[in-house]
C-alpha cells in the first residue's frame, strides 16, 4: 500500500517515449530515457506523514499488464500522471485503471493545461488537472483532499463537481524558485536512465524556468508565460551536494535556456571547481547567451557538452519561427564552443512554416558546416497552444488522424502546399544520412563507443534512423 503514486505511464507500443512537466513530449528515436525530476520534485512537496513513490514505466520498460498488476497491488489513493500530447490516449489509460481501486486521479502539463475541457472529456475519470506550475497546486490539493476534500480556493486547479467543470483562479508563478525543496532524486530509477555516452547513472537538475523568446513551435508560453526564473547557485549547489551523497556524478541541465542568467551560470561553476565535485555535466544553449569567458569556466566545472537549438539553416525560417537568432550567430557559437573542447549536440527543424527542399538543403549544409559532435532532425511539429498550431489550423496544414499524431520523434503532421509530409519525412532521412555518413563522422561518434552497450545504443540509433521513410 502506498498513499501517493506519482506515474509516468507505459508506452503504447515498445517505442521510449519523453515525458516531462513542461515541454511537448515526443518518441526518441535517439533511445533516451528521460529522468523524472518533476516528479521527484512533486514527492519532495508531500508532508512526511503520506507515503509516496514514483513509478517510472519507461525507465523499468513496463508493459500496460505488469503496471495494471502492480497498481492494483500498490493500492494508492492518489494517482499523479503524465498527459502528453503524442500519448494522451494511452496516458488516460492511468486513471482508467485508477478509477477501479477508487483512487483520486490527478494530471498536469502543457496538454492538459491547453486542453481543460477536452481532457475532462475524453477521460471520465480523470478528477483534477494542475494547471502550469504545479509544486503548490499539488501540495494544497493533497492537504485539502485528505482533509475535507474542498477544493473551491485552491489557485491553478480545474475539477470536476456536480458534472460540472470548474477552472478556480489562476496561480501566480513562484518568484523564488529557492523555496522549493531538494527533488526527490533518491525515488528515481536512476540507473535506468539513458543519454548516449554516459556509462553510469544520471539525473536531471532544473536550474531555472521559463524563456523570454517567442519561437512559434515552442510550449513554454503555455506553461510558464516566457517569464523566466532562475534559483540561486547556492540553491543548485544543494542539489549537486545531495546527488553527489547518493552517488550521482553525471547530470544535465535540463532548464528552458541554462545560460540565459550568465551570472548565476558563472558563480555557479566558480563554486564547482572551488568544492573540486569532479562531476560530469552537460546544458542546453542559445546561441546569442554564451561567451569565450562563460564557456571556460563551464568548461573547467566539468561542462562536456552543450545542445544548441540550432533549428534551420535558412535564415528565413528563423525570421519566420521568431528564432531570434543568426546563422552567423550560430557558426560563432559552435566555433567557439568547439574551441573551448566542448562537444555539442545540434537540434534542428525540419518542417516548419516556409520550409522548401531548397530551405532544407540549407539545414543540412550547414549541420554538416558545424563542428558537430551529434545532429538530431526533429519533425516540425504543430503542438496545441502553440502558434504554430494556430497557424497550421488556420492553413489547413494539419494532415492528422488524431492530436497524437503530432509527434517530433514521428511522422510529418503537416502538408503545405508546396511541400508534402512525405517530402518532410524524406529531408529528415537525408539529412541523418548526409550528416552522419561521413568518414570523419563516423569515426567521430565510434570513438564515443566505450564498451559493449555504448556500441548496443549505438546501433539501436542507427537501425531507428534507417527506418525513417
Amino acid at each position: 500500500m502506498v498513499d501517493v503514486l506519482l506515474i509516468n505511464p507505459p508506452s503504447p507500443n515498445e517505442s521510449l517515449i519523453i515525458r516531462d512537466l513542461n515541454r511537448s513530449g515526443r518518441t526518441t528515436r535517439e533511445k533516451i530515457i528521460w529522468p523524472q525530476t518533476n516528479l521527484a520534485y512533486l514527492a519532495a512537496m508531500l508532508p512526511k506523514n503520506l507515503s509516496v513513490e514514483i513509478l517510472d514505466c519507461i525507465a523499468e520498460r513496463m508493459n500496460w499488464e505488469d503496471f495494471e498488476k502492480l497498481l492494483f497491488q500498490k493500492k494508492p489513493k492518489y494517482v499523479i500522471s503524465h498527459v502528453i500530447t503524442s500519448t494522451y490516449k494511452n496516458d488516460f489509460k492511468v486513471f482508467k485503471l485508477a478509477k477501479k481501486i477508487n483512487a483520486k486521479t490527478i494530471t498536469m502539463g502543457p496538454h492538459a493545461t491547453e486542453l481543460i475541457k477536452e481532457s475532462f472529456e475524453e477521460c471520465q475519470e480523470l478528477d483534477f488537472i494542475m494547471l502550469k506550475e504545479v509544486e503548490l497546486t499539488f501540495k494544497e490539493l493533497i492537504l485539502a483532499l485528505e482533509k475535507d476534500g474542498n477544493v473551491g480556493d485552491i489557485k491553478g486547479l480545474a475539477y470536476r463537481e456536480n458534472g460540472e467543470i470548474k477552472i478556480n483562479e489562476d496561480r501566480n508563478f513562484i518568484e523564488n524558485l529557492d523555496e522549493l525543496p531538494i527533488p526527490r532524486h533518491d525515488l528515481l530509477p536512476l540507473e535506468k536512465y539513458v543519454f548516449p555516452f554516459i556509462a553510469s547513472k544520471f539525473t536531471f537538475v532544473i536550474s531555472s524556468r521559463g524563456c523570454p523568446y517567442d519561437c512559434t513551435f515552442c510550449r513554454q508560453p503555455i506553461m510558464w508565460s516566457k517569464k523566466f526564473r532562475s534559483r540561486s547557485a547556492e540553491s543548485i549547489m544543494k542539489e549537486l551536494r545531495f546527488l553527489k551523497k547518493i552517488g550521482v556524478n553525471n547530470f544535465l541541465f535540463q532548464s528552458d535556456t541554462f545560460t540565459i542568467d550568465r551570472d548565476v551560470v558563472l558563480e555557479l561553476c566558480k563554486k564547482i571547481i572551488e568544492e573540486e565535485f569532479n562531476m560530469n555535466w552537460g546544458c542546453n544553449s542559445r546561441v546569442d547567451t554564451i561567451d569565450e569567458e562563460l564557456l571556460k569556466y563551464m568548461k573547467k566545472a566539468g561542462c562536456w557538452m552543450v545542445a544548441y537549438g540550432f533549428e534551420s539553416g535558412s535564415q528565413k525560417i528563423l525570421d519566420k519561427c521568431k528564432k531570434q537568432a543568426t546563422i552567423k550567430q550560430i557558426e560563432d557559437a559552435a566555433n567557439l564552443t568547439h574551441k573551448m573542447r566542448i562537444k555539442m549536440y545540434g537540434y534542428f527543424i525540419i518542417g516548419l512554416p516556409g520550409e522548401t527542399k531548397k530551405t532544407i538543403e540549407e539545414t543540412i549544409n550547414l549541420s554538416k558546416k558545424l563542428p558537430l559532435t551529434f545532429a538530431i532532425f526533429h519533425v516540425a511539429s504543430p503542438y496545441p497552444g502553440t502558434e504554430f498550431h494556430y497557424e497550421a489550423g488556420k492553413n489547413n496544414w494539419l494532415n492528422l488522424a488524431s492530436l497524437e499524431d503530432i509527434d517530433q520523434g514521428g511522422v510529418s503532421p503537416v502538408n503545405y502546399q508546396n511541400l508534402s509530409s512525405e517530402e518532410i519525412m524524406r529531408g529528415i532521412k537525408k539529412a541523418y544520412l548526409s550528416f552522419y555518413l561521413r568518414p570523419n563522422v563516423f569515426l567521430k561518434v565510434l570513438k564515443e563507443v566505450k564498451n559493449f552497450n555504448d556500441f548496443k545504443h549505438l546501433s539501436s540509433i542507427v537501425i531507428e534512423h534507417l527506418k525513417l521513410k
